[in-house]
């Protein structure tokens, strides 16, 4: 399950203070035009003087059925990566984590009152939309009404954070000035707006001022059309019949124009291919799941540069709470003991990052300075089979090491662990963990599946393997996975696995009117052990990202927090290419 943060500065799936740390690169090589690994600064890393036009390909990994990139269904790598150079947001996550003002968007962005708590946008006079609409604050309002739950109860919104705290958007100067009030403290208010939707082009599928009309354009007009709009360096010239995408630049974008002529989005979904691909100059980007095999690959590509660098996500196992065998914490408890994720880690990522360690909290990465040992007092991920039989006869459970059988006399059935198709990191994984279950005599089916997302939603699933991804803004960013769904739904934002804790959901919401980012910190603290307790999901370890480029192509960089297609106007093809 590759759950993105669904547009990581606004949907924004996870910690405090990372910043920097989360993101630095590391290697041998340095300097432009050279192959191999890159160790430049983050916010730096393969600087060059390019030259104007050319075409780019960058890979992407999933076929793309909703282009609403604010909705739960669309916030795909996909649709990321592609709503990265279209889309505007009024901050922008750099490289290094910092969060810097979309200059080429915004004059200012500013707090100017707490009581009640108010920020005044100004937006570039020059801005407007490919078809010469003017971004305005309209657009502001109606980003607002689809993402706030009292304005728009059905709208499938990947994340309403702060969005739910607002009490009105308002318009001045013709509509280049946008006045935001809340109605109750938000310590991340820098999350909110990046990115955010025309209005006017919602109108076109109804009204948008009633929560019919909202839901109708978030959930059905945004999400099944590929945008004709853009207010980035490129606009969508053709959605190809194998699902990519081409992309021309946008001469109606207000800021810096964009080197290339062409950017194209390839499909194709079996990362194992991308390497090849590369390799046969097919493509000129991949961005996949680093794996042992094509990292290894790549390191032996001649005129290609690669970046592995401690990605700003954790690595998990989901638990499904919606399946009923999964219900009873023993039974968790003891999967969660029998197995062992410094194996894991040795047999994948660790032959190709030797400082991989396992992940030892739900809400922080390790390089935060929120982070803490939260799990083992817990034994979490400690591979002890004679502990897990423990817990479970001790809960009643029949059968054990022979074919498992719960306390209410029924056999337990096969668990199935879903499993993207291509996606070998993963499948190894899950075999891993199919092992280490299968001394208690539980047996896990492992099923291979093409978006596990989707699969996700259908429900019909024990475990998967998920990605929780980071940002600075740490009371935001664990809303979409932590906090408990509405009443009667199974599934809600990147809640997957419908977890749920009344005390998890006050302290959640209690971080996001903290009056401090260290305030916040303490209480996600204590919403951590709570997490931990409940034995829902399992830390496996802080993910690496890994992005691999013809040599030939400057400016594009790692970052794993806005993904690398955050500066798409400044790539292009090095002078002497």
């Amino acid at each position: 399950m590759k759950l993105p943060p669904a547009w990581k500065t606004s949907l924004l799936c996870a910690t405090a203070l990372l910043l920097a740390a989360c993101t630095g690169t590391s290697g041998t090589t340095a300097g432009t035009g050279t192959d191999g690994r890159v160790s430049d600064e983050p916010n730096t890393a393969n600087t060059a003087e390019v030259g104007a036009g050319g075409t780019v390909t960058y890979t992407i990994t999933y076929p793309i059925s909703n282009w609403n990139v604010l909705n739960s269904g669309g916030s795909t790598y996909s649709v990321l990566d592609i709503a990265g150079t279209l889309l505007p947001g009024v901050f922008t996550l750099q490289p290094d984590g910092t969060p810097a003002l979309n200059a080429a968007l915004m004059t200012s962005a500013e707090k100017v009152a707490d009581s009640p708590q108010t920020v005044k946008y100004t937006i570039n006079p020059k801005a407007t939309w490919s078809d010469g609409t003017a971004i305005s604050a309209d657009d502001f309002s109606y980003t607002w009404k689809a993402l706030d739950p009292r304005q728009c109860p059905r709208c499938q919104a990947a994340n309403t954070a702060g969005y739910d705290r607002i009490k009105s958007v308002s318009g001045s100067d013709g509509g280049k000035t946008v006045t935001v009030v809340f109605d109750q403290a938000y310590v991340d208010w820098k999350a909110l707006f990046s990115p955010f939707l025309p209005a006017h082009v919602a109108a076109t599928y109804g009204s948008i001022d009633t929560p019919e009309g909202l839901a109708k354009s978030f959930n059905e007009g945004l999400a099944k059309t590929a945008p004709k709009f853009s207010a980035g360096p490129f606009k969508i010239d053709e959605v190809a019949g194998d699902g990519s995408v081409v992309m021309s630049r946008n001469d109606k974008w207000y800021g810096t124009p964009a080197k290339l002529d062409k950017l194209i989005f390839r499909l194709i979904t079996d990362v194992s291919q991308q390497p090849t691909s590369l390799a046969n100059q097919e493509v000129d980007v991949i961005y996949p799941n680093p794996q042992v095999d094509i990292v290894q690959q790549v390191e032996e590509l001649p005129s290609v540069r690669y970046q592995v660098t401690p990605g700003a996500s954790m690595h998990l196992i989901w638990l499904n709470l919606n399946a009923p065998v999964m219900k009873n914490v023993a039974l968790r408890k003891a999967i969660i003991q029998a197995v062992d994720v410094q194996q894991i880690i040795d047999k994948t990522i660790g032959q190709f990052d030797e400082t991989a360690e396992p992940l030892k909290n739900h809400i922080f990465i390790k390089s935060s300075a929120g982070y803490t040992d939260l799990v083992s007092e817990y034994e979490y991920g400690i591979g002890d089979v004679e502990k897990a039989k423990k817990t479970l006869a001790d809960a009643g459970y029949q059968g054990i090491g022979s074919k498992l059988v719960a306390p209410d006399g029924k056999a337990l059935p096969p668990l199935r662990f879903e499993v993207k198709a291509g996606d070998q990191l993963r499948a190894s994984e899950a075999q891993l963990v199919q092992a280490a279950l299968a001394p208690l005599g539980i047996a896990v089916q492992i099923a291979t599946v093409a978006n596990t997302v989707e699969a996700a939603q259908q429900g019909n699933w024990a475990l998967a393997v998920g990605t929780v991804s980071q940002s600075p803004y740490s009371a935001t960013s664990n809303i979409p996975y932590y906090l408990s769904c509405p009443s009667g739904q199974t599934f809600c934002r990147f809640n997957l696995n419908n977890y749920g804790n009344p005390e998890v959901d006050k302290l959640l919401n209690s971080a996001l009117s903290a009056p401090t980012a260290e305030a916040a910190t303490q209480m996600l603290q204590k919403a951590g052990k709570l997490v931990a307790a409940d034995y829902a999901v399992m830390p496996l370890y802080q993910n690496r990202s890994f992005l691999a480029y013809s040599a030939k192509v400057g400016n594009l960089r790692e970052n794993s927090l806005a993904f690398p297609t955050y500066n798409t106007e400044q790539w292009g093809l090095l002078a002497t290419s």
